[in-house]
Order: C-alpha cells, then structure tokens, then sequence
C-alpha cells in the first residue's frame, strides 16, 4: 500500500514541477535498467522498442489484458500523454 501510495505521490510530484521523459521513466529504470536496458532475462528490456507497441503494452498493463502486479499499479499512474512521453523516449533510446 505504502509503495503504490509514494509512486503516485512521485507521479504527482513529476507532473507538477517537470514533465519530461526522463523524469518519467526513472521508475522503469528500478527494474529495467537505466537505459531500458535489463539486466537478466526475467524483466525484458524495454530500450528500442516499438512506440506503438510500447503504448499498447503499457495499455494493456492498465486494463488489466496484461497480468502483472507491479507493471499495472505502475501502469495506473501514468496519464496517456505521459505514455505517450515514455514511448517516445524509449523508442529512440540508445
């Protein structure tokens, strides 16, 4: 209760004082590596990915279509503009 409770209050914090892609994905980089990039097989790499793809993903993590714990209560603070910043930001990642 207390994690999802400061991740939204982390969200928050971000959408107010600077909503940039960086900001936003330093969440991702707790379990996908600082560049999108995993470092094991259990968590995939999410660095290059498709925009679309990645949308839909992280879409379906918030619908539920996707079962995941973590990757919707995540998924649940993000607005679509912030999706779509993630996106962006992951698909040209290096």
């Amino acid at each position: 209760m207390y994690r999802v409770l400061n991740l939204q209050i982390f969200l928050l914090f971000l959408y107010i004082f600077n909503l940039n892609a960086t900001n936003l994905a330093l969440p991702c980089s707790g379990c996908h590596g600082p560049n999108g990039v995993s470092s094991g097989d259990s968590i995939p790499s999410i660095n290059n990915l498709d925009k679309e793809y990645f949308i839909k993903s992280f879409n379906d993590y918030k619908t539920g279509v996707r079962d995941h714990y973590i990757m919707k209560i995540i998924a649940n603070g993000y607005t679509k503009n912030q999706i779509e910043l993630l996106a962006d930001y992951y698909d040209k990642k290096e």
